[in-house]
């Protein structure tokens, strides 16, 4: 396994007689270098130490003998690493193994160079209370193999997990471990506690399209099963791709519902690590790639991807600290053999994702976001409106619909496609002169599937991060210039 390398200690935990003495051990080549002595609790029948704080690296063993009069019991853990521990967790989009990825053979056979990122996998189950312990895993602590990542479809280990911590492991040099733990076709529901759900106010019940959601949907079950069991390790941080389970589903709460998760995550875990795991871990996403579905839903994807960000269309934000994006608007899979809301590129998925783990939980100095205009402005004597980015941006392909401003009169406001005019490497003109009315605001890429793949309008120059999605209200002009700015 791999337990969490310095500045935390690594917490060690488990299960004996009451009031017996647990002496846990850590050795290195069958030399003693440290031992931390505690007693079982008897109204839990649980021990719990923490590991003073240890560089990357092993490999060590873990002792733990349990003293009760005469009786002496241990447990061995060998091959053990130091090292960062991520979490892995959402619905079927995590789920997804290597197998069912592009390129699998090559993916699965590019192992040996990996042997120092560890993978762990929970079962697939549920609870109705908040149990202590996980009732079982697919896969205990091991190492990376072709059979345990390409072990079936939508079993054992992530794809975008492993690729992650593959990506991670290429950047950091020293060990990773990996604990996946997802299910298919869930709503963030079942993965948030009562607590987090009842803030929100998600109402007990609603109706369930069944196209979408497939697995337990019932308040917290999931979190009580497959996460609350993990509260006691010490963790480096998450990261989550779920969401298409919510677009028709409590889809208006999301904005709500998702930062409060984060919170909630956040303050289970730095508790029951005793303060071990950080209070703010650094906690990543995927923004939803396209998908082809129900014309009648076709706002919805929009929406939950713009709710993935507490309606801010970046992050971090205030709601959102230290939190990271990965954009994959531009992912889709028209011909994916497990259908278009599954696409096979999680390898660029991956990419992005550690790109943010980079930058927000290791502190490099790197993009790891697409351009977000900064800047709009009305210039209607010229019939434009002219957008400046907070970053170089490149111009793909020239998209005369993927930007529509809203037109207003008479309090009705209808969407007419902005066509891109003049460009240069950090603005975007538009041409608005379809909108006779007042322009009240701008979106970009709003619609299910907004391009091809790797095709979008909108890129940063270096990175190939596309522009996310965004709406932006064009407040008042000032009086006598023809200028407005978004907010």
């Amino acid at each position: 396994m791999v337990l969490q390398r310095e500045p935390a200690g690594a917490v060690i935990w488990g299960y004996g007689a009451p009031r017996a003495t647990v002496t846990v051990t850590l050795c290195r080549d069958q030399e003693p270098i440290m031992k931390k002595v505690t007693s079982v609790k008897a109204d839990s029948n649980t021990w719990t130490v923490v590991l003073d704080p240890m560089k990357p690296g092993g490999p060590y063993e873990v002792m733990a003998q349990q003293t009760l009069g005469r009786i002496n019991f241990t447990q061995r853990v060998h091959d053990v690493l130091f090292g960062d521990v991520w979490l892995c967790s959402g619905q079927s989009n995590m789920k997804m193994t290597v197998s069912q990825v592009f390129n699998a053979t090559a993916e699965l056979s590019d192992t040996a160079a990996y042997q120092s990122v560890r993978i762990l996998s929970v079962s697939s189950t549920q609870a109705q209370q908040e149990l202590e312990d996980l009732a079982k895993v697919d896969l205990r602590w091991s190492k990376p193999t072709s059979k345990n990542l390409g072990h079936g479809n939508f079993t054992y280990m992530s794809a975008v997990c492993w690729l992650f911590g593959r990506f991670l492991y290429d950047a950091l040099r020293y060990p990773v471990g990996l604990l996946s733990s997802s299910w298919n076709g869930t709503p963030i529901e079942a993965w948030s506690s009562r607590r987090s759900l009842e803030a929100c106010g998600v109402p007990r019940s609603g109706s369930m399209p069944s196209d979408l959601q497939f697995g337990p949907s019932a308040h917290s079950v999931l979190w009580n099963a497959m996460i609350h069991p993990l509260r006691n390790m010490t963790l480096k941080g998450v990261i989550w791709y779920q969401g298409e389970s919510n677009v028709n589903f409590n889809r208006d709460l999301y904005n709500c519902t998702f930062p409060l998760l984060i919170d909630d995550w956040r303050q289970t875990f730095h508790d029951g690590s005793q303060g071990q795991t950080e209070r703010f871990f650094p906690f990543g996403f995927v923004q939803l790639s396209s998908y082809l579905f129900d014309e009648a839903l076709d706002d919805g994807l929009p929406q939950i991807r713009w709710h993935q960000t507490a309606d801010f269309g970046y992050v971090p934000n205030q709601r959102m600290p230290n939190t990271f994006m990965a954009a994959s608007v531009d992912l889709c899979d028209r011909n994916s053999p497990f259908g278009s809301i599954h696409p096979r590129d999680k390898q660029t998925v991956a990419y992005r994702l550690h790109l943010g783990a980079r930058a927000l939980a290791y502190g490099e100095k790197l993009i790891f976001q697409g351009p977000l205009p900064q800047k709009i402005e009305l210039l209607a004597d010229k019939g434009l409106l002219n957008l400046t980015y907070s970053q170089p941006i490149k111009v793909q392909r020239r998209d005369d619909k993927i930007f529509e401003v809203s037109c207003c009169s008479d309090h009705q406001c209808k969407w007419l496609p902005a066509p891109m005019d003049t460009f240069s490497t950090q603005s975007l003109a538009l041409n608005i002169t379809s909108c006779q009315d007042t322009p009240a605001a701008l979106r970009y890429a709003w619609t299910p599937w907004p391009c091809e793949y790797k095709q979008c309008a909108l890129y940063h120059p270096t990175s190939t991060l596309p522009a996310p999605p965004f709406l932006a209200l064009i407040t008042s002009p000032s009086p006598g210039y023809h200028s407005r700015t978004a907010k």
